[in-house]
């Protein structure tokens, strides 16, 4: 199977990526050519399982997935220091520390995250502040949705 996504706005290359990746079988190999290196996304791609290489050809950067032998478990540290909510916040770290923050980010439109092989990848990539610029936000609703995040560190 293969994806081109040189021509798409971030966020939607790592869409089609994960898009690709829930329909990708054991056994094939995912080829995506891409006008950037994948930076944001390969640390994942190992913690959910897939091996990958990545080479610069003539045409960009062509980024091969596949399902790992060996998938590797996420490991949430318990003894993190206080976790402070503001625009800088990442958004899949956020989730991590406080998963009923998905419910919350999907009602201000965040709505790819309900898809949940996108929220291992997609949250990661961004902060509250990317997110709102991408989703177009206004002002006030992006610091209304930050006051009820913020609430969630007072329980």
């Amino acid at each position: 199977m293969r994806i081109d996504v040189r021509d798409l706005e971030p966020p939607q290359p790592m869409i089609r990526v994960v898009q690709a990746l829930e329909k990708l079988q054991e056994g094939e190999v995912l080829e995506v050519l891409g006008s950037r290196p994948f930076t944001h996304l390969l640390p994942r791609l190992s913690e959910m399982g897939y091996e990958y290489q990545l080479e610069e050809t003539e045409e960009g950067y062509l980024l091969k997935v596949w399902h790992s032998r060996k998938a590797k478990e996420e490991k949430l540290s318990f003894e993190e220091p206080e976790f402070e909510i503001n625009e800088d916040t990442n958004v899949g770290k956020l989730l991590e520390r406080f998963p009923q923050a998905l419910e919350i980010l999907i009602r201000y439109g965040f709505t790819p995250l309900k898809n949940p092989l996108l929220r291992k990848i997609l949250p990661y990539t961004v902060s509250l502040k990317q997110a709102k610029k991408i989703r177009r936000m206004s002002d006030e609703k992006f610091q209304e949705m930050l006051r009820e995040l913020k609430k969630l560190t007072e329980k």
